[in-house]
């Protein structure tokens, strides 16, 4: 599997986000897991920015709710941030990640719930994994970890401002 600078990232939302009509982006992760969180926390670092046509949604491990909710508001791009078990950034489409060995820490795979929950026609779903090495229960999220969370935030941030979806 590929990873990607921060910077490839940037410009693969820029390129995924042309169009819009409306954004979600669902955190994934759990905060008593060390660096899982990831995905959550930058859901919590969005949320500030929620209008009407971005929405950042705080999952924490309640994955299958979260995604029916985005799915009910049919977006038109659905981004899923999650921890995986890789270092580095990785953005792909659910199919890409279903080709391959499992990087996700959750037991039920990503592909596998899109697929059961309906997604709508018109909804683009991307999922973007955040390599991360500490899941040890109790742990804190490590500062390498918080540093990436920021950047991508922004990255997020800049890339639906620079397109129009935050106003």
């Amino acid at each position: 599997m590929a990873y990607s600078p921060i910077e490839d990232i940037r410009g693969m939302l820029e390129k995924w986000l042309e169009g819009a009509r409306l954004f979600i982006v669902l955190g994934i992760g759990n905060e008593l897991r060390g660096d899982d969180a990831a995905g959550l926390l930058t859901a919590r670092m969005l949320k500030r920015f929620n209008s009407d046509r971005f929405e950042a949604v705080e999952c924490g491990v309640s994955i299958e709710s979260c995604i029916d909710y985005a799915f009910e508001k049919k977006p038109s791009h659905l981004l899923i941030i999650d921890a995986f078990t890789h270092r580095g950034l990785v953005l792909l489409d659910p199919e890409d990640l279903e080709s391959r060995i499992p990087v996700s820490t959750h037991t039920i795979p990503l592909p596998l719930l899109i697929d059961a929950l309906g997604k709508p026609p018109e909804t683009s779903v991307k999922i973007l994994g955040i390599g991360v090495e500490n899941f040890e229960f109790g742990a804190s999220i490590s500062r390498e970890c918080l540093k990436t969370v920021e950047e991508i935030s922004r990255v997020i941030i800049d890339a639906a401002s620079k397109l129009g979806i935050l106003e």
